[in-house]
């Protein structure tokens, strides 16, 4: 017992010893490593006790050492143990060896406690780096570029300029779009051809005077016709007798704009009275083509307007006086207007075409004419269509070819003696839609001023399939 009592006083004095022993003996140093310089003055560790430790702080442990070699050799870091010094405060070389726990405030020569400091403190004595504080900015490295660098950025870029950006159109591309744009400007539609214009199909076409009273619309269709007109029995080259023309007419939309019109194809037949020094001759008619533009079509006012030539060929038969002279050139224009769209009764139309034919000799009659009509959409039906119509022609120049006094208006160019001379007539009549594509005209027409020639009465009838 004596024994176990004194072994129990050795340890309980030696666990108490140990702990101050341990603080003032300096540590061997680290295996492997080079020994710190001792050599070097140092101030007395200060005999006062560190601040007290804030409520909630964990006691200083014995941290374990940081084993490595400096980072960087001789003395440009600072050991651990030591304290970074604020500006006006000693120097490294002065600095207490206070081991420190981050967070907790340091006491400084004059007894106040430093500034808290972010930068953990590692062990005295011992050589890991210290990271520097937050309060001093890190030092700058050199930096050492490569001379070509800048010939290598110019190079690249010039490569990337070359490549072609995805949202830039090329030039040619540009161009084909502003051709194709003024195409369409100039041309109309090119996404229908051959459609005819549906964006006015409240109107209808003439039906007198058909092979001049152009539609100004561009439509696609075949239009056969049928007309016979009464000469006056007391026309002295003639003593009466009829004229009889059946044949068809053909148009071709290209676009809404640009059309192709066949005006007249077909048969002529001429029957005089008994007594007229001219005898009876059916054959073929004159062939009558050109083109037609639609320079104005606006939807929203119901307006549209055209300008055409027609080439007047005389290619027909001799004895219905089909082959007169060498040519005639017809350019003209025609206008439609609706109105009054909104009159629950229905609405109205209106069109008016003129032109001047003239011949490129001496051999044909040249005239003007003015055609003009008027109708009403039965309760907008698009179905029921009455209308008016006149007709005016007025002879400029005489013809070399016939030796008589009259001429044959939209039928016949005798190229006789009727310069100076007109007539008027006046036409009453309808159309029937079935719909858009199917439809039938008829009118009676009656001359109202001038001499009647070889025209006191006329009826026309059409049909016309349209695409």
């Amino acid at each position: 017992m004596p024994r176990a009592a004194l072994g129990l006083a050795v340890l309980v004095f030696s666990g108490a010893f140990c702990p101050v022993l341990a603080q003032t003996l300096p540590p061997s140093p680290v295996v492997g490593q080079p020994a710190l310089n001792t050599s070097l003055p140092t101030e007395p560790i200060p005999s006062r006790s560190l601040p007290p430790e804030p409520v909630g702080a964990s006691p200083v442990t014995n941290l374990p050492p940081i084993l490595g070699a400096p980072v960087v050799p001789g003395n440009q870091m600072p050991m651990a143990g030591t304290i970074r010094p604020v500006a006006g405060e000693k120097s490294d070389s002065q600095a207490d060896t206070v081991v420190v726990q981050p967070g907790i405030p340091v006491p400084n020569n004059n007894g106040s406690p430093n500034k808290t400091r972010g930068a953990v403190l590692a062990l005295q004595n011992s050589n890991a780096y210290l990271p520097p504080a937050p309060s001093d900015p890190p030092a700058s490295q050199p930096s050492f570029s490569d001379p070509n660098d800048f010939l290598n950025k110019r190079s690249a870029q010039r490569e990337e300029a070359k490549k072609p950006s995805p949202n830039t159109e090329r030039s040619s591309d540009k161009f084909g779009g502003e051709f194709g744009e003024t195409l369409d400007r100039l041309l109309g539609n090119r996404n229908e051809w051959f459609k005819s214009d549906h964006a006015f199909d409240g109107f209808i076409s003439p039906v007198t005077n058909p092979f001049l009273f152009e539609d100004p619309r561009a439509l696609t269709e075949v239009r056969p016709i049928f007309m016979i007109q009464k000469i006056p029995s007391s026309q002295p080259d003639f003593h009466g007798g009829n004229v009889v023309f059946f044949g068809t007419q053909l148009r071709l939309a290209v676009t809404d704009r640009l059309s192709f019109v066949i005006e007249k194809l077909g048969f002529e037949s001429v029957n005089p009275g008994s007594g007229s020094a001219f005898s009876s001759e059916t054959g073929f008619a004159e062939f009558w083509i050109g083109p037609k533009y639609t320079f104005i079509r606006n939807e929203n006012t119901g307006s549209i307007l055209a300008g055409g030539l027609q080439f007047q060929i005389p290619t027909g038969s001799h004895g219905n006086f089909q082959d007169t002279g060498t040519l005639s050139m017809v350019p003209y224009v025609s206008y439609a207007q609706s109105f009054l769209r909104d009159l629950s009764i229905g609405s109205f139309n209106s069109m008016f075409s003129t032109g001047y034919s003239f011949s490129v000799n001496n051999e044909r009659s040249d005239y003007f004419y003015l055609s003009a009509h008027v109708d009403m959409d039965i309760l907008n039906q698009h179905h029921w269509y009455p209308l008016l119509e006149m007709n005016w022609f007025a002879y400029t120049t005489n013809g070399k070819s016939t030796p008589v006094g009259i001429e044959g208006q939209d039928s016949i160019n005798f190229g006789g003696h009727a310069a100076g001379q007109g007539l008027l007539s006046f036409a009453f009549g309808g159309r029937y839609k079935i719909n858009e594509c199917y439809q039938f005209g008829t009118a009676f027409e009656f001359p109202i001023a001038g001499p009647r020639d070889i025209n006191a009465f006329r009826w026309t009838l059409d049909f016309i399939w349209r695409y």
